[in-house]
């Protein structure tokens, strides 16, 4: 059975799975490639209003997770949204970003944006499916990123 529910970002599973995210993404972008708090922002931002951080969860153990913050009024922004190698393909990215966006409508956001990067084709085509349509693109250290939103 598939659980979602809020937890700390700060939580030993959530570091657990953005450890394993930031692997993923520097494996498909190099060594080169350097994360940092615009990208991925910080365990804090998750606990502000408007924002909540997400651990999904098959059989207790964590198989993804994600984050919502406000960008602006009205607008939330979806972060370090995640599925382990082992539950991708089974719907669980999809139920987690449904879930992401519930809880944007919630708080009163109109809009979910997210940032994504070319490499991460699992998750653009996730968010193609789900109405996620680009609104900036930027070359970024010879990478090609991407915001993409959804009015909700």
């Amino acid at each position: 059975m598939l659980l979602i529910a809020p937890e700390p970002a700060s939580g030993e599973a959530s570091r657990a799975l953005f450890a394993e995210y930031l692997a993923l993404v520097g494996s498909r972008l190099g060594a080169e490639f350097v994360p940092t708090e615009d990208i991925f922002a910080s365990e804090e931002a998750f606990d502000g209003p408007g924002a909540v951080w997400l651990v999904a969860r098959y059989r207790r153990r964590a198989v993804g997770c994600g984050g919502l913050r406000e960008a602006a009024p009205g607008v939330g922004e979806a972060k370090r949204m995640f599925v382990t190698a082992s539950a991708r393909g089974r719907g669980v990215g999809s139920l987690l970003l449904t879930e992401l966006e519930r809880h944007a409508r919630e708080a009163g956001h109109a809009r979910l944006r997210l940032y994504t990067t070319e490499v991460l084709t699992e998750a653009r085509r996730l968010y193609a499916r789900s109405g996620y349509r680009p609104v900036g693109v930027a070359a970024t250290g010879g990478r090609l990123d991407l915001w993409l939103e959804k009015r909700l």
